[in-house]
């Protein structure tokens, strides 16, 4: 990412900046509630543009603030389920960009991880493009 960690790391943990990248592309509003604290809750919900409300919740396990987060990831979704996955992103600052390492986990099927993958890379692609755009 073409920006220093810290605004990298804000701009993943704070509600009103994670609207702007969440979800895929036909992703039309995002709602986020969170606790951002070791035990505390989020709950993300995806207004798609075909009516679909997609709902991911979890636990934050880990916190290193401008460094790591860990937590558990659940959704609603029928397609590509998952069931207290393992969401682990590390923030490494290489100047003023940030190398970012996400990696998730514990999928008990195949279909999941690719469907969790092809989202992930659209938020990601999303996520890059505001920073792009900063420039």
């Amino acid at each position: 990412m073409k920006a220093p960690v810290e605004k990298v790391y804000k701009t993943w943990t704070e509600p009103e900046h994670i609207a702007k990248w969440f979800g895929c592309g036909k992703t039309a509003e995002v709602k986020i509630e969170q606790d951002l604290r070791v035990g505390g809750d989020f709950r993300i919900e995806m207004h798609c543009t075909d009516g679909e409300i997609a709902v991911v919740n979890g636990t934050y396990k880990e916190i290193v603030e401008n460094k790591k987060i860990v937590y558990t990831w659940s959704n609603n979704s029928d397609e590509f389920p998952a069931a207290d996955t393992l969401v682990t992103v590390e923030f490494v600052a290489k100047g003023e960009s940030t190398e970012l390492v996400l990696k998730h986990e514990n999928f008990k099927q195949p279909v999941s991880a690719q469907g969790h993958t092809m989202g992930w890379g659209a938020a990601l692609d999303k996520l890059e493009a505001l920073f792009d755009a900063a420039k």
